[in-house]
């Protein structure tokens, strides 16, 4: 990040493939269309080169800053929508064993690993995680949807999110570019 805060595009070309498949897997569940997932993708990058500076590593990783960034363009793109995506064609996104073409082939270990931690989750907390990252529904929208009390489902995401975090904090990225 260093790198690329001083202009050196070789930085954001290293970050665009070590990061891009995942971002794009990202953006094509949040947004369930191709089209928009690729602007969206391209989008995020411009962004993370023009906001290089702002980064601070205390306050996370680079994957973390960068994902920000794209979660927010497609919460952008949903709510300009007026409505929740539909189903992708041909495709059942929350099917782990169909390819989609979005998973690096030499690093199978990503998606096994995050997996198995959802899975550890309480189902109620799962779904509540998966319907706001990946729904774009706010913790107001979800209280709504599940009739529960606002507090309820910001406890609940918290604490599914510390335990994923929990789980996943051995496997750790190298943020160097």
């Amino acid at each position: 990040m260093a790198r690329l805060a001083k202009g050196d595009e070789r930085a954001l070309e290293e970050l665009y493939r070590r990061y891009s498949p995942s971002l794009y897997a990202l953006l094509l569940r949040m947004l369930q269309s191709h089209e928009e997932a690729e602007e969206i993708l391209q989008d995020s990058f411009v962004q993370l080169y023009r906001e290089a500076a702002r980064y601070q590593p205390e306050r996370g990783g680079v994957a973390a800053f960068l994902f920000t960034i794209g979660r927010n363009f497609a919460l952008s793109r949903l709510r300009s929508r007026k409505a929740r995506p539909q189903k992708l064609e041909g495709h059942d996104l929350h099917n782990p064993e169909q390819e989609l073409g979005l998973w690096r082939e030499d690093d199978p270990t990503d998606r096994i690993l995050v997996r198995r931690a959802l899975c550890r989750l309480e189902p109620t907390d799962r779904k509540l995680l998966e319907e706001a990252f990946f729904d774009g529904y706010s913790h107001s929208e979800l209280a709504e949807r599940h009739n529960l009390p606002l507090g309820t489902v910001k406890t609940r995401l918290r604490r599914a999110l510390l335990k994923l975090r929990a789980y996943l904090g051995g496997k750790a990225v190298s943020e160097e570019a």
